[in-house]
């Protein structure tokens, strides 16, 4: 659909693709056929619609179990679309930051209260056990991962209004998004992801539980110390890395 804003006065317009879906789909079943893990960067669902696509071709001339080819942002993802990514078994990266930085203006510009509102569709995605992840898109914005749970459980803009209440997900939920199911989402669950014996000791100590605390707090949690290897590299009372 087009822009809730008209675009420079164009009341059609609705962005465009970098390429056509035809030279899509061939350039990802080449990518298939070679073996290789796929992760696509979209953000509108008419994008979105094209990338199912090549996956759905490609799947459909090379069946493959467990490839776990992404979709990166998922922005705009509908439901029939999140529908679609279960039967292929697409794994999409919500670029839940948006609805922080970018919330009001995706509600007032860009797509309007209904489907502004449906930004980073976290708990349509649970409900249909999607597995996904949430991600920050470093230079644009900041690589703070508990400002992701925030993100994600809240879902507050940066004028402080709610977007989309119904796509809020729980604490939890959200930390898996960022430890185990980014781990599994990589093909890394049997070395990263969760805290047990075999696996990567990569930790940090907070200073208060996630899990428990009030839920806009969640961001402003210090981090007391940060473990690499099962080496301590940081500790809050000296604020130095020590490597």
């Amino acid at each position: 659909k087009p822009y809730h804003v008209p675009f420079k006065g164009d009341a059609s317009s609705r962005g465009y693709p970098r390429r056509s879906r035809e030279a899509l789909t061939a350039m990802v079943k080449e990518a298939h056929r070679a073996g290789y893990q796929i992760a696509i960067h979209g953000n509108g669902d008419a994008a979105i619609d094209d990338i199912l696509y090549a996956y759905g071709a490609a799947l459909q001339e090379l069946p493959r179990p467990d490839h776990r080819h992404r979709i990166e942002h998922s922005q705009m993802a509908r439901n029939d679309q999140l529908d679609r990514m279960k039967e292929l078994g697409i794994t999409p990266s919500f670029f839940v930051g948006h609805v922080y930085y970018w919330g009001d203006r995706h509600r007032d510009i860009f797509q309007g209260p209904e489907r502004g509102s449906r930004i980073s569709p976290l708990a349509s995605a649970l409900a249909r056990a999607v597995t996904f992840t949430i991600h920050d898109d470093t230079p644009v914005t900041p690589v703070k991962p508990l400002q992701l749970v925030w993100d994600a459980v809240n879902r507050l803009t940066t004028s402080g209004q709610v977007l989309g209440p119904d796509e809020r997900i729980g604490v939890e939920q959200a930390l898996r998004a960022i430890t185990i199911d980014a781990a599994w989402q990589n093909f890394e669950e049997k070395t990263k992801g969760s805290i047990e014996a075999g696996k990567l000791a990569d930790l940090v100590v907070l200073a208060e539980n996630p899990m428990t605390v009030e839920s806009t707090h969640i961001r402003d949690i210090a981090v007391l110390e940060t473990i690499v290897g099962g080496a301590s590299v940081y500790k809050r009372e000296t604020a130095t890395a020590t490597h």
